[in-house]
């Protein structure tokens, strides 16, 4: 039967995760909803079987051949059991299903995770128990007739479920509300919000047709009857449609397999700085190697032309201005030179070493390096309030920072400098943290924003600019498993936004 091909191959997936460490909390809490979601579908497919009400019927509701139901039937698992399953699976379902929308949502810390977790078990464990058939015979044998009537009783436990399932209609609410605040408040990069849109759209549906079969547990399912020892089981009271359950373990599987694959892309943006960091390394060094060579060999080039230029001079003695013109063009290339230099110096390392590294603390410095350049711009940083930690490289990261930081400061060039201003913020949504750089420079213009990351791409001439600085940054945070992006308008200014995943935050 398709449900329980859907159930061996969501396990096998879900073991292929775990094996391969694809996952995170919210993963770890999403697949422990689809599989108790799973054996729910199924313990009511399985004492359904063995209630002659739905003996002749039950193939029409989920398409079970005779013989299936006849095996059903006569499983060594009684109805009693299968209650007890049903109510835990339920609840575990309900309460799986927020936490993993909690850990979407917000980066929780380890104390305040393990509180929010016990608290949030607590109403579980406790209808867990409420509902337990054995449990509810012992209270009613217990509390009737001295206690309570027969009627008084069943009127109490009527009352705790329309309660319990208030209770757990907010979980799943709650559930929803925070995927789609993950959504509201996740980076403005197409790749993580369509995956965070997949996660959502599948989590509803799941939520939507567990509901439409399950709305009522957890639940006793049984009656009692004191005078002569006897336990009725109530028959499951399916609504709806015939049809739709039988079209409901296609809908279940397919958003269940959407479900697991969103989850598998979103996990992978996530942990890719720490899965990867081989190909990190491939990705940098073949990204620089032409740079080192392009530098390498011009500046073998320009040692020959300052050669050359030396033989002409001596050549000229006798013409001064033409001595003056040679030696411009000598200290041309001699600045050329160095510019060239310090890139060949900066790209000589090419192993990178991921290490958490305190956001705060690599920024506050490199702006201390940076006060020549930065002295005649009126910088306005405010540190955050917590150290937030990512997985970098300090020594690449930095240089990505200071390239940016160095064109924002390029950009203010033809401003006046009482008027130059550049701005830096940092910025924690969610799981993500934003690093926003801004200047109020003379812009770029649309038709270059495109182009701004490509390789050798400059709007300005080459002799001041060969357009490798932003090519590199792109590179190196990308590598990262981070994102960055421009937006400008032209005589407004240009701000640059660097998303990277968050490893922690801690206040100070």
């Amino acid at each position: 039967m398709f449900i329980f091909l859907v159930f061996i191959l969501f396990i096998a997936i879900s073991v292929f995760f775990l094996v391969q460490r694809k996952y995170t909390k919210a993963t770890l809490f999403m697949l422990l909803m689809g599989f108790s979601y799973l054996i729910v579908i199924s313990c009511i497919i399985i004492y359904m079987s063995k209630d002659a009400y739905y003996y002749y019927s039950l193939k029409d509701f989920f398409g079970l051949k005779q013989s299936m139901l006849n095996k059903l039937m006569f499983l060594p698992v009684t109805r009693f059991t299968l209650i007890r399953l049903l109510n835990v699976f339920s609840m575990m379902f309900i309460y799986t299903g927020l936490c993993s929308a909690i850990y979407f949502a917000f980066n929780v810390q380890f104390r305040r995770g393990v509180l929010l977790l016990t608290v949030l078990a607590v109403p579980c464990l406790l209808q867990i128990i409420a509902y337990d058939p054995a449990v509810y015979t012992r209270l009613y044998y217990w509390l009737y007739p001295g206690v309570v009537s027969s009627q008084a009783f069943v009127a109490a436990y009527e009352q705790l479920h329309a309660v319990t399932f208030l209770v757990n209609s907010l979980y799943n609410a709650a559930g929803c509300v925070l995927l789609v605040y993950a959504l509201v408040n996740a980076p403005k990069v197409r790749q993580i919000q369509s995956n965070i849109i997949m996660i959502l759209i599948s989590y509803i549906s799941v939520q939507v047709t567990y509901y439409y079969v399950n709305y009522w547990a957890p639940d006793v399912m049984i009656k009692v009857s004191k005078a002569i020892g006897f336990i009725r089981y109530k028959p499951i009271n399916l609504v709806g449609n015939p049809s739709i359950y039988a079209l409901l373990p296609y809908i279940t599987g397919f958003c269940l397999l959407v479900s697991l694959y969103s989850i598998y892309r979103y996990t992978r943006i996530q942990n890719s700085i720490k899965n990867q960091e081989s190909v990190i390394s491939k990705n940098i060094d073949s990204a620089l190697f032409t740079s080192r060579v392009f530098s390498h060999y011009i500046k073998n080039e320009l040692l020959a032309l300052m050669a050359q230029s030396e033989i002409i001079e001596s050549m000229a003695e006798k013409s001064p201005e033409l001595v003056e013109e040679i030696r411009v063009i000598e200290q041309r290339c001699r600045n050329i030179y160095e510019r060239l230099d310090a890139i060949h110096q900066r790209t000589l390392k090419s192993k990178v070493e991921l290490e958490p590294v305190v956001l705060n603390e690599l920024t506050d410095k490199l702006l201390q390096e940076m006060q020549t350049e930065l002295k005649h711009s009126q910088l306005d940083y405010t540190p955050p309030g917590r150290q937030i930690v990512i997985m970098a490289d300090p020594y690449y990261f930095a240089q990505a920072l200071e390239n940016i930081i160095a064109n924002a400061v390029d950009a203010l060039e033809f401003v006046p400098e009482k008027s130059r201003r550049l701005s830096i913020e940092v910025i924690v949504r969610n799981k993500w943290v934003e690093l926003v750089i801004a200047d109020n420079g003379a812009g770029i213009a649309e038709e270059h924003l495109k182009n701004i990351f490509q390789p050798f791409y400059s709007s300005k001439p080459t002799a001041s600019n060969w357009g490798m600085g932003l090519s590199i940054c792109h590179t190196i945070i990308a590598a990262h498993g981070g994102k960055i992006n421009a937006e400008s308008k032209v005589g407004e200014g240009s701000a640059f936004h660097i998303i990277m995943p968050l490893l922690s935050a801690h206040a100070h």
